[in-house]
């Protein structure tokens, strides 16, 4: 090439090239904006440096028109393909959900007074029935000898009222006493025997105070903390008024909300008759905890809200997981998988060979003569790698699965065939071995008492509640001497209410 450039130019290359290798490029740090400027101002250097960027502009079309599309259309690129058919998918929908307990029931003090002993282990199990605390009695025993006391009191104040009432009865027959000491004598019978009433449901009340003193669980589960200190003043429907919560374990509720887009694409995909339908009580849940360890029990949906949430778009569900050992706890965060569904003739192609445009997901599609073609999809839900399309294929199509990124419109490629994807089943948790042993480090391990010395205070045993009062009965009516009539004498006119006179 050097015999067709003249000497001349051949020399000023030469001494150009010599002058870029000797040339000292450390001198450029001391290089000023000044000097720079002044280069770019002096004409000499316009003309070269607009040459350079127009030779820069040509290389750069010339590539990207000619070069690359002469490539790509005369030399086929290396692509791995798959041949999709139509094929039944079960689907599995991953939500987020979180354990709650059926009951979650907070103990709290029905009578003011005293904290005086805590009988439960913090953090074990009780069964209903099971007393949880003790609070001073002794008020409470007071109360109810004083009741009892003005219980027979009242007694003998509707013993003498009957006596007297006898007395008058036939003495007021035989006109003896005036009627208004009969009235008199029936009021005050009437009034005795309403202040025995009185005492015996006074009696009663005091009975139940006393009771209450003693702070039992409604439910069977775990216990939680203690909330109060012993020796605190428990004051009725005030903050320091709550003991503990006992939860109940087995079963264990698991809430998980469902989108308004899933809800639909269900629907959609009933309609078009590619789902088979299936009851909402027949679909399975499992769980996968934090961990990623499957739960070993499967659950069923027993709840689905009729009304979605104004703020989430979500409708609310409720799925019951057995929980024998506790393995459960209220609160915990864990990912509930919804099984059951089955898709029918959709196709199975890999996430990576589905690509994102303005126009939607799209895929490259083989034609007879080697070339790709975009496609347009409907992609629906996952099943493992792979994405299930639910149109926008048919049967025979080959999908481009490697080098999509490379490819564009009518690019000619060497397809080499791969085997297509295949469903993947749904992992299904291990049934769980027959006397499973408790979590001696979970929730309800048994913990001995002589651990924690404030779950089992030193303290003089409770006052013992005395038994329950015999049924009172009302005192019999002394005998009459015979020929006098036992029966009260009528209530005369004048204390009967008068009658109403019709309008005139």
């Amino acid at each position: 090439m050097a015999k067709f450039i003249p000497d001349a130019l051949m020399s000023h290359i030469r001494q150009a090239t010599e002058t870029v290798r000797h040339f000292d490029w450390t001198s450029l740090k001391n290089l000023k904006k000044e000097d720079v400027l002044a280069v770019a101002k002096n004409p000499r250097w316009h003309k070269p440096a607009a040459i350079i960027f127009g030779i820069l502009v040509a290389i750069h079309v010339i590539k990207n028109d000619v070069i690359v599309p002469y490539m790509k259309a005369h030399f086929a690129l290396g692509v791995d393909t798959i041949e999709v058919q139509p094929m039944t998918v079960p689907l599995e929908s991953q939500l987020v959900g979180q354990t709650r307990s059926p009951q979650s029931v907070a103990i709290y003090t029905r009578v003011s007074g005293f904290l005086e002993k805590q009988v439960y282990t913090e953090g074990s199990w009780v069964n209903a029935g099971d007393i949880l605390f003790e609070m001073d009695k002794r008020p409470f025993i007071a109360q109810l000898d004083a009741a009892k006391a003005a219980l027979v009191s009242q007694e003998a104040s509707l013993r003498t009222a009957t006596l007297t009432l006898n007395r008058i009865k036939p003495l007021a027959a035989a006109k003896a006493l005036s009627q208004q000491d009969l009235d008199t004598a029936t009021g005050n019978f009437l009034r005795a025997q309403a202040g025995v009433d009185q005492a015996r449901a006074n009696v009663e009340t005091a009975q139940l105070n006393l009771e209450y003193c003693t702070i039992r669980s409604p439910i069977s589960g775990l216990a939680s903390v203690r909330k109060q200190a012993l020796g605190t003043y428990l004051q009725v429907g005030s903050p320091n008024s709550e003991l503990t919560v006992v939860n109940q374990m087995d079963p264990m509720w698991v809430y998980f909300s469902v989108s308004e887009d899933q809800t639909l694409k269900v629907n959609d995909l009933l309609e078009k008759q590619q789902l088979q339908a299936t009851s909402i009580t027949d679909l399975d849940v499992t769980l996968t905890m934090s961990d990623g360890s499957l739960y070993p029990y499967v659950g069923k949906i027993g709840f689905a809200d009729v009304l979605y949430n104004v703020d989430t778009g979500t409708r609310l569900m409720r799925a019951v997981f057995p929980n024998p050992n506790s393995a459960l706890q209220q609160g915990q965060f864990v990912t509930a998988t919804i099984i059951g569904l089955v898709q029918q003739n959709v196709y199975l192609v890999p996430q990576t060979a589905v690509q994102q445009s303005s126009q939607g997901a799209y895929v490259w599609v083989i034609d007879q003569e080697n070339r790709a073609h975009s496609r347009t999809v409907v992609p629906g839900y996952w099943n493992g790698p792979n994405w299930i399309i639910t149109d926008g294929l048919s049967p025979g199509d080959r999908v481009v699965v490697t080098n999509v990124l490379r490819m564009s419109p009518n690019q000619l490629v060497k397809p080499a065939t791969v085997k297509s994807p295949e469903p993947q089943p749904i992992q299904l948790p291990k049934a769980p071995t027959e006397n499973q042993k408790p979590n001696p480090y979970g929730p309800g391990a048994k913990v001995q008492s002589d651990i924690n010395q404030a779950q089992d205070p030193k303290q003089l045993a409770m006052p013992v509640a005395p038994a329950p009062a015999p049924k009172l009965l009302p005192p019999k009516e002394a005998p009459l001497a015979p020929g006098i009539p036992n029966a009260p004498a009528p209530v005369p006119n004048t204390l009967q209410a008068p009658t109403t006179r019709p309008a005139q």
